[in-house]
């Protein structure tokens, strides 16, 4: 079973849809006993940074989450992925899961660079090629890490900036998988089978 957190933000039955394509166990849940019980979970999320920790703590599932991510596999999707820093730019004060070392900063705003970085993009993979392709983005804020080392892709937008992280039993994409046709895909794909080989491997 794979269970995609519910906290009350984002379109969850969209991102449920996508994964269901590979993989057919896929529930909505903020239950601490399917999230325990999931071979993987997924953080999904829009919206702001502090309203989405305020939303984990009055569901009782940011300490349970904080406990349970660095230790079973995670998909981290846009706001998800930057929830697993230490802390927002967007919310000053409001302290993220602080799993992933780092900073999410604000994108500047120039002449030729408009915020929201909205629409599509291509993504260019250091590692993985089947991770390179052209994926939709809706954010303002970024996530700038410590290590550069588990930035698995980037994209250029005024800056360039890490869009895909692979750190321990996370995998974390700033943009939508389940709106970016064949990047999405591949990368859904790719969880998913990290996922049946862990599974068959214990």
């Amino acid at each position: 079973m794979i269970t995609i957190i519910d906290y009350g933000v984002g379109n969850l039955r969209s991102v449920q849809r996508a994964i269901q394509r590979y993989y057919l166990d896929v529930i909505i849940s903020n239950e601490e006993e399917q999230i325990k019980r999931a071979i993987g979970i997924v953080l999904p999320g829009v919206g702001a940074f502090g309203d989405a920790v305020e939303e984990l703590k009055r569901n009782g599932l940011f300490n349970l989450l904080k406990q349970i991510i660095p230790t079973k596999p995670t998909l981290g999707i846009c706001l998800g992925m930057q929830l697993l820093l230490n802390e927002s730019e967007e919310s000053p004060g409001i302290e993220g899961f602080g799993i992933i070392p780092g900073q999410v900063k604000k994108l500047e705003v120039t002449k030729s660079i408009r915020v929201p970085h909205t629409g599509w993009n291509r993504v260019i993979s250091i590692k993985e090629p089947y991770f390179s392709g052209f994926a939709y983005f809706n954010h303002t804020y970024y996530c700038d890490v410590v290590d550069k080392h588990i930035v698995t892709a980037f994209t250029l937008h005024g800056i360039r900036f890490g869009v895909i992280f692979n750190y321990g039993t996370i995998l974390a994409i700033q943009f939508h998988p389940e709106k970016s046709k064949a990047i999405g895909e591949n990368i859904l794909k790719y969880w998913v089978n990290t996922l049946e080989k862990r599974v068959n491997s214990t």
